[in-house]
């Protein structure tokens, strides 16, 4: 990180101590021997290594508390519904395509039943209320199939386990896939340390490592610069550096994003960790989709059944 970030930093220190110089000491700064000046920006070569090294590892150690990965997830799925669409349609996909399949094989066995009780009894109400009756359980059924049971189980020598829970490996391939291309995207990760709810640990950590940068580029010219605006205003324009790098950092932290993505591969932690997941956690993945509405969904299934029953009577 801090190779990619040197010369990013370099210029950017360079710029930032040029402009606060020429703020706070114009006329000592204009008349200072360029070798001076150039000393300045060999130590900023020297040191901004270990400038961005230390302060990306202080990150590390503290990363939560420069980051809600949590809030940050939430808030893009509240700001962009379409994604949590995105990411049930496509985890998801084998069980929905089940569910609209399931109608016809559970409907079938199920309409078997209802032909043999027509055949010893021709009542009117049978029809709407059978297909009340088989459209309800084959939804009900279809919904059950796909997370029960939640661990393999045998039955005389077959096993047998949730459709979507067998499918664990696959599905953590696609939910981290999809997490990390729209959600935990390095620049939208660095949108969130930047302006999230703990940016000013962020930027309180940035600062602390400014000043200790600062005052090992300031060193050389720290006397004369105290002759010319005294120790307390010295003070003061290292404040004013430290900040005025906490400003600019933004604009210059693009040139990190291919090195930081590489380097925390975000898609490979999440995919290992889902799939090292209890079935029981994995569950909650995608069954909170189907909870939501898996009472309309069944009911739906009656009444559409029910329908069908009386259109059957005419």
């Amino acid at each position: 990180f801090a190779e990619v970030m040197d010369d990013a930093v370099l210029l950017l220190m360079d710029k930032v101590i040029n402009e606060v110089a020429m703020e706070y000491m114009p006329e000592t700064w204009s008349k200072m021997p360029k070798e001076v000046k150039d000393d300045i920006i060999v130590t900023a070569d020297h040191e901004s290594g270990s400038f961005m090294t230390e302060f990306m590892r202080d990150m590390q150690s503290h990363v939560d508390d420069v980051v809600d990965i949590k809030e940050m997830c939430v808030n893009a799925c509240v700001e962009n519904k379409h994604l949590i669409v995105k990411i049930f349609q496509e985890c998801g996909d084998k069980e929905f395509n089940f569910i609209r399949q399931s109608g016809f094989y559970f409907g079938f066995l199920f309409g078997i039943i209802q032909m043999v009780i027509w055949f010893f009894y021709t009542g009117s109400w049978i029809m709407p209320v059978a297909g009340f009756m088989v459209g309800w359980a084959t939804n009900w059924l279809a919904l059950k199939v796909i997370f029960k049971p939640i661990r393999p189980r045998k039955f005389s020598g077959i096993t047998v386990q949730g459709i979507f829970m067998k499918r664990q490996l696959e599905v953590s391939e696609i939910f981290a896939r999809v997490i990390c291309v729209e959600i935990l995207h390095i620049k939208a990760i660095w949108t969130a340390i930047f302006n999230g709810r703990l940016s000013k640990n962020f930027y309180a950590m940035l600062r602390a490592h400014t000043l200790v940068f600062t005052e090992k580029l300031l060193v050389e010219i720290e006397s004369l610069a105290v002759v010319a605006m005294g120790s307390q205003k010295f003070l003061q324009m290292k404040e004013d550096i430290a900040r005025k790098v906490m400003d600019k950092i933004p604009d210059v932290i693009d040139s990190s994003y291919q090195y930081t993505q590489e380097a925390l591969d975000m898609e490979a932690t999440i995919r290992e960790k889902m799939k090292a997941l209890p079935p029981e956690d994995f569950e909650g993945v995608l069954h909170p989709a189907f909870e939501e509405d898996e009472i309309q969904l069944i009911v739906l299934g009656g009444v559409l059944g029910a329908i069908v029953g009386v259109i059957q009577i005419f």
